[in-house]
Order: C-alpha cells, then sequence, then structure tokens
C-alpha cells in the first residue's frame, strides 16, 4: 500500500489529467449539440443557476458582456437559452434554459452522472467531506488564479 506522501503525488499527477479528459468530454459533449464548448460551459451555468444573468456569465466566463451577447444570440437560435425581463427589477435580464433540448443536454451527461454518482456512494462521510473541500478550495483557487493572471500580476509570493 503507497504511503501518504506517495498518494498525495499520485492524486496531484492525475489532477491535470482528470481536467483534460473532462474538457475531451466536454468538447465531444458542445460538438455533438452542435455549440461551441464555451456555449456549452454557459449553457451548464444557466442550467446550474451559478449565472443566470449576461453580466454574471460574463464573469464566470472570462468574457466581455458583448461576447456574452453574442454567444446569447446563438444559443437562442439553437433553442437552448431565452432572455427575459428580470421580474425582480426589469431593467435587467435574466437568462433561462429552454426545456426544448434539455433532454438531449441531459441524456448525454446522464452515463457520467451514473459513473459520479455510483463513485460518490461508495465514500464515507469523511471522505465526501475531504473531496468536497478539496474541490471547493481547488475552484476558489483557480478563480484567483486565473484573475490573478489575466491582470497581469506576478506570481503570488514573488516580488
Amino acid at each position: 500500500m503507497p504511503d501518504q506522501r506517495e498518494l498525495a503525488t499520485a492524486a496531484a499527477l492525475e489532477i491535470p489529467r482528470f481536467v483534460s479528459a473532462t474538457v475531451l468530454f466536454q468538447t465531444a459533449m458542445a460538438e455533438r449539440l452542435g455549440i461551441s464548448a464555451t456555449e456549452l460551459h454557459g449553457l451548464q451555468l444557466v442550467i446550474s443557476g451559478a449565472a443566470t444573468a449576461p453580466t454574471q456569465l460574463a464573469r464566470a466566463l472570462g468574457m466581455t458582456t458583448g461576447a456574452v451577447t453574442r454567444m446569447l444570440d446563438r444559443m437562442e437560435a439553437q433553442r437552448l437559452v431565452e432572455r427575459a425581463p428580470d421580474p425582480a427589477d426589469r431593467r435587467r435580464l435574466v437568462v433561462r434554459p429552454l426545456p426544448d433540448r434539455l433532454d438531449e443536454v441531459a441524456d448525454l451527461y446522464s452515463p457520467v452522472a451514473r459513473f459520479f454518482g455510483d463513485r460518490l456512494a461508495r465514500l464515507d462521510r469523511r471522505q465526501l467531506a475531504a473531496l468536497l473541500g478539496v474541490l471547493t478550495d481547488g475552484r476558489t483557487f483557480a478563480e484567483q488564479e486565473a484573475s490573478r493572471l489575466r491582470s497581469g500580476s506576478p506570481e503570488e509570493g514573488v516580488d
């Protein structure tokens, strides 16, 4: 049985491989749907409720609001989303997924969802909490690093 250091090294080496395989899957899914990988990413953000306004989408995707407007035009033409007035503030828009193609998207995701559901069901509460912590911290760190890289800031800790 590998020791803790060996396991940590193996896990660290697996992360970029996992990310790469996920990108390949997302690209194949986008191709199947006839949209770009960025449009699929935007659709996922809208479906999950993580970004329901064009400005939120722009921020989450690292795009300008103009680029997101053009992307949403294409996604509306594909019957994936719609823009509607925000009921809380009619000066704003909300982006909502349309049911037209959600079944198609869900069908394409279902094998992955089943796989991860089965794998996660095997973990105990402590393991799930640890995994969630790593994923949450990793997401936060990646978002911070993306901002740092875009701003041209030097690496943290380097003068």
